[in-house]
């Protein structure tokens, strides 16, 4: 497929830094926000001669090219191209085989030289035009750069933005996953009152939403069952449906729902307060995306169909009350959690420039550590109040792979990490109907983090 080739010619560029004796920095400003950045290092105990030609091929061994880093930024963090020096396939110095006196940018300053850089990979081509001052501390100039991208796109650096965002479809998996286990099911079954009978059934409601990192708003409802087994054991089931929406770049829209399934098995020794629970669930979720992105003057949408898959296991233990103080027993807990993320691959349809997307698996892993306090507030009604907090242990989630429908341009995107901690304030409330119905309802909110930034849940207790 024929490649266009979009260009941007900068009109101003960052004052360049030196990083340490030989690395040199620039930032190119590419207009909306975008910027990128390149760090390129020089050995000049290796070979490397600023008065003389160099020449960097990719794959030398003890060569003068010792670093190139360079990233493009869309905006604010966000990361939309990447390359290294594993990438460069090759690195020219000459200071007398260019035409210096036509350089676009700062024409008069003193003897300097002209590099250019190609680097390939399996996605984008970028290429990379500069110019290095050796007499005025360690400026680095930028030329011209161009990025190659599918036949017809103009703004490449915007069309991978919106690719870019495919990515929520893997959170979304894990948001709707994290809902109910930490709403409806943020307790143990044996911690709500059992009311003298052996089996009791429920139904609930979970709210959760985000606002300030991302728009996000999530809502699932569930029925289940639980009975006792023996003396120290309880076991229960339930299913359930939850429903995601969330806001794309470009006018975009994602929404994904599902229909998922939880067992829990606590355990109380018999004659003591401790619980110990396992809890397993397993989700089935389909994505519809409605991707935005700038095509020539106006905005295009293509569409795509995603099924993901998620399976948690969470182990927890909670401690009885160990102190007791303005009438409330306060009780630690911790629990591990371990959620395996699958994302199907899938091709989009409709639209100037679709993609097709690769499957992207990831595990995430996550502790708690907390502690509640509860204090009766009458005989039918008692309140628990719960601090806890929460550390993420996996790192970058899975990188964003496909490519344009034409197969003539691939794309690797880098996965984004977690934000490792966050603080969780909540509240409960039981309380008793009658002598077999029990209503419970709580909320919670989150510091800036993974979990909800607002939940709540509303549930219905049937003893019998």
């Amino acid at each position: 497929m024929k490649l266009l080739k979009a260009s941007f010619l900068l009109a101003a560029v960052a004052t360049a830094t030196q990083l340490d004796a030989t690395d040199y920095k620039a930032v190119w400003d590419l207009g909306s926000g975008r910027t990128a950045t390149a760090i390129v290092g020089v050995d000049y105990a290796n070979g490397f001669n600023a008065n003389s030609f160099n020449f960097y091929h990719g794959g030398m061994t003890n060569s003068w090219l010792t670093r190139l880093d360079f990233t493009v930024r869309d905006g604010g963090n966000v990361v939309l191209l990447t390359r290294n020096i594993s990438d460069v396939m090759w690195f020219e110095w000459d200071p007398t085989g260019k035409d210096l006196s036509q350089r676009r940018i700062n024409p008069g300053f003193g003897a300097a030289g002209f590099f250019e850089i190609d680097t390939f990979s399996n996605d984008f081509t970028t290429f990379l035009r500069g110019e290095l001052d050796l007499q005025r501390p360690f400026s680095f100039f930028a030329r011209e750069m161009s990025f190659f991208g599918p036949s017809g796109v103009t703004d490449i650096v915007t069309w991978m933005s919106s690719i870019d965002g495919q990515n929520r479809i893997y959170a979304a998996g894990s948001t709707l996953a994290g809902l109910p286990l930490e709403g409806a099911h943020h307790r143990p079954m044996l911690s709500f009152d059992r009311m003298g009978k052996e089996s009791q059934a429920w139904a609930t409601g979970d709210f959760g939403s985000s606002s300030r990192t991302r728009d996000v708003h999530v809502t699932s409802g569930e029925a289940g069952i639980n009975w006792n087994v023996g003396k120290s054991f309880l076991f229960g089931v339930a299913g359930g449906h939850a429903v995601q929406n969330q806001d794309l770049a470009f006018g975009g829209s994602s929404a994904t729902k599902g229909d998922f399934f939880i067992a829990e098995l606590d355990y109380r020794p018999e004659g003591t307060q401790w619980i110990v629970s396992l809890l397993g669930m397993v989700g089935s979720w389909e994505s519809k995306t409605n991707r935005g992105y700038t095509n020539g003057p106006s905005i295009d949408f293509s569409n795509g169909v995603a099924d993901t898959i998620t399976r948690s296991a969470r182990l927890r233990v909670d401690a009885p009350s160990l102190v007791t103080f303005g009438g409330f027993g306060f009780a630690p807990y911790a629990s591990y959690t371990v959620t395996q993320t699958i994302v199907g691959a899938y091709t989009e349809t409709g639209g100037g420039f679709p993609a097709s997307f690769n499957e992207q698996e990831h595990n995430a892993t996550e502790g708690r550590l907390g502690v509640t306090a509860s204090k009766d507030l009458s005989e039918k009604t008692k309140l628990l109040l719960s601090v806890e907090g929460i550390h993420r242990f996996d790192g970058v989630g899975p990188s964003l792979t496909g490519q344009d429908v034409t197969g003539g341009v691939s794309f690797s995107l880098p996965g984004t990490a977690p934000r490792a901690d966050c603080v969780r304030f909540g509240f409960d409330v039981d309380h008793k109907l009658n002598e077999n119905t029990l209503l419970n309802v709580s909320a919670h909110v989150a510091t800036v983090g993974e979990a909800h930034d607002v939940s709540a849940a509303i549930s219905i207790r049937r003893a019998f």
